[in-house]
């Protein structure tokens, strides 16, 4: 062999190896962003809490909170600034929150006939439920946590389900109406759970541990030993916590040493808002001093650390398994919370640090390192995640997704409504409507108004009503508050 003919060997030897190398890379970086083949199904995650308000994130506006884990997540997907839950008509606005959640569903048609606390806590509907169609169309489902719709509800929407529990973890030393001493309380610890045992059938079963470690250790635990690798996931992870009784670790609790109450906080609530004596504001009575509204927020803020401490491990654990740029992470609450601000304790109201959630999402599909401003319901998540994993939500959910929003290509909902009412049989209530950044307050049973700016007034401490230069902008809310009470199914609407 001629020591040429050697020498074009090896040259082509060479430029083979770049082309394969070439193409390798190149194949590499179209897999980031090529469609998902239909064996590359994203895997869903869906990271839920329970009256965790926005300001509880750094990412979505918390100036005291501590989440290294989720501003990443934040960082890494796109956050929905102006995402709020639609309301709910009992004191347990979870479990309208999260039925409506379920079904895609707004407020009055997510139970229609069953218009009281019972309908959405024991969900029987004809309406697919979310988890229930990724079941059906092949995803392998599980649940752990917060569940507070019923045990036909579950059954339906998980292949699995571990350390279920219902909508509030037992008291141990108060009863269940009023509180007597908060802190000697230890309800977040070794819950009692339930899980699906078989075909149609939930059993109880006593856990040992904080229950945000308990629910985690859950979810990671099917990962490790239940997940069938041959079919996407979609988990479905909801933590009781920062609900009350609030207790976390010693060692979570002493990374807050200075915390303050809030910009709007006030000892009273200025004036009967139509449910003062709910549950919630007898935890502590009225009025509300700043050492105890600045203990409870601490305690509330460390609760949703211990939170993000468990979300960086479990994303840590799908990084490891090669499954995190598969994985769509949807991360929220039901709700938010008061804890001091307007001299109250609860959720049921409709300012926006209850009425406003967090909401993040990143993996597959979502952009990266994004906000949005555009306005959208909590309820949207179903058809925004069926979207996302290239399947078809049921129509009547399809106008509330807010896909088209989270990529940059869509303004979101012209006007965002709310409603609480404790009962629908009595006229007590508050109904909220925002546009722009104007929102409008109005208390059925008084008739009182209130008026917030918010991009000058995020904390809404400055009340407009009766300013003569935002008369015209009350008006024209009012109107459009009275028009979808009439028209969405509002009890109190003129009939």
């Amino acid at each position: 062999m001629s020591k040429s003919f050697t020498k074009t060997l090896f040259t082509a030897s060479l430029l083979l190896s770049a082309i394969l190398g070439t193409a390798r890379t190149t194949e590499a970086q179209q897999s980031e962003t090529r469609p998902l083949a239909s064996k590359q199904r994203p895997n869903i995650l869906i990271l839920m809490t329970d009256d965790m308000s926005r300001r509880c994130v750094t990412a979505t506006g918390g100036s005291q909170a501590i989440t290294p884990n989720i501003d990443a997540l934040a960082r890494r997907g796109t956050v929905m600034l102006n995402t709020v839950h639609q309301g709910g008509f009992s004191g347990a606005i979870c479990t309208c929150s999260r039925a409506m959640i379920l079904t895609g569903r707004p407020l009055w048609s997510v139970t229609p006939d069953r218009l009281a606390y019972a309908g959405p806590a024991n969900l029987n509907t004809a309406d697919k439920l979310f988890p229930e169609q990724f079941r059906e169309e092949g995803w392998q489902t599980f649940g752990t946590g917060k569940w507070h719709n019923g045990n036909a509800a579950l059954l339906r929407s998980f292949d699995h389900a571990e350390a279920i529990t219902g909508g509030m973890l037992p008291f141990n030393q108060r009863d269940r109406g009023g509180a007597k001493d908060n802190a000697i309380e230890i309800g977040m610890m070794n819950p009692s759970c339930q899980r699906i045992a078989g075909s149609g059938k939930v059993e109880k079963h006593q856990t040992e541990g904080w229950s945000t470690d308990v629910f985690y250790d859950a979810a990671e635990n099917f990962l490790d030993s239940t997940w069938d690798q041959k079919k996407p996931f979609m988990m479905y992870v909801s933590t009781n916590a920062p609900h009350d009784p609030r207790h976390v670790p010693d060692q979570v609790l002493a990374r807050f040493k200075t915390v303050y109450e809030p910009p709007n906080y006030q000892s009273t609530h200025s004036f009967d808002n139509g449910d003062m004596l709910v549950r919630d504001e007898m935890v502590y009575k009225p009025p509300h001093s700043p050492e105890t509204v600045r203990r409870e927020r601490a305690i509330y803020l460390a609760m949703c650390t211990q939170i993000d401490d468990r979300i960086g491990k479990l994303v840590n654990k799908l990084k490891e398994m090669g499954q995190l740029n598969n994985t769509i992470i949807l991360f929220t609450a039901d709700h938010g919370l008061s804890v001091g601000e307007h001299g109250l304790m609860g959720k049921q109201n409709l300012y926006d640090g209850s009425w406003r959630v967090p909401m993040i999402m990143a993996g597959p599909g979502v952009p990266s390192g994004e906000s949005r401003e555009g306005f959208a319901y909590l309820h949207g998540i179903y058809p925004t995640l069926a979207k996302l994993a290239g399947i078809q939500a049921p129509s009547y959910t399809q106008r509330f997704g807010f896909h088209d929003v989270m990529i940059g290509k869509g303004t979101g909902q012209p006007q965002l409504f709310g409603a609480y009412m404790p009962n629908v049989k009595v006229p007590n209530g508050v109904r909220a409507v925002r546009q722009g950044n104007h929102k409008l307050l109005y208390y059925t049973h008084s008739g009182r108004r209130q008026l917030f700016d918010l991009e000058n007034d995020s904390w809404e401490t400055n009340d407009l009503i009766g300013d003569p230069k935002h008369q015209k902008t009350a008006e024209q809310l009012m109107a459009a508050l009275e028009n979808w009470m009439e028209n969405s199914g509002d009890p109190l609407g003129r009939q």
